[in-house]
């Protein structure tokens, strides 16, 4: 269990403590925000909207059959 997994990287060993007039200890504000996203989708993402597409031609063919229903 306590096996590291490939995808998880520590990013700060000994973290930065700041000492001020206050008594709470602050870390120093990061340079850039932590999260940085993926430069884009993974090959399940990509199939995902493949079928999304696919799905909006199923929705627009019942759509239409319902409105020629109702103005028959």
């Amino acid at each position: 269990m306590t096996e590291e997994r490939p995808n998880e990287r520590e990013v700060q060993h000994d973290p930065q403590v700041l000492e001020g007039e206050d008594d709470l200890p602050r870390q120093p504000a990061p340079p850039l925000d932590p999260f940085t996203p993926e430069p884009g989708p993974g090959p399940g993402e990509g199939r995902a909207f493949r079928v999304m597409r696919l799905a909006w031609i199923a929705v627009a063919i019942v759509v239409a059959i319902v409105l020629i229903a109702l103005f028959r």
